[in-house]
């Protein structure tokens, strides 16, 4: 799945046929975006940010995502930058899931 601006839909779709995408879809409705005005709790988060997360990786993207919202007013890049963050701290596991904390050497 993926998310792009509307006028540039057309050449995302002919990216992803290249690429060997056969089933595609086109909707005109942006994805649901979960923490509109902030996180409190893991249950804020959307099933599927969830669902990738171990409980203190939830945390710490909530954390993150807080304090990119508070400083931009944006989203989507406080979403951007939370999965950014996650993807720096964590590794992710066999089933997808961020939980091991990377180890520095």
């Amino acid at each position: 799945m993926a998310e792009v601006p509307s006028d540039r839909s057309g050449e995302y779709q002919l990216l992803i046929e290249s690429a060997g995408g056969e089933d595609i879809h086109l909707s005109e409705t942006a994805l649901p975006r979960s923490c509109a005005d902030g996180c409190s709790k893991p249950e804020d988060l959307s099933p599927e940010i969830r669902s990738h997360l171990s409980p203190e990786a939830q945390e710490d993207f909530i954390r993150s995502y807080n304090k990119s919202f508070e400083s931009t007013k944006d989203e989507t890049k406080a979403e951007q930058t939370a999965w950014e963050e996650i993807r720096q701290k964590y590794d992710e596991d066999d089933n997808g899931i961020y939980a091991k904390v990377k180890v520095n050497s």
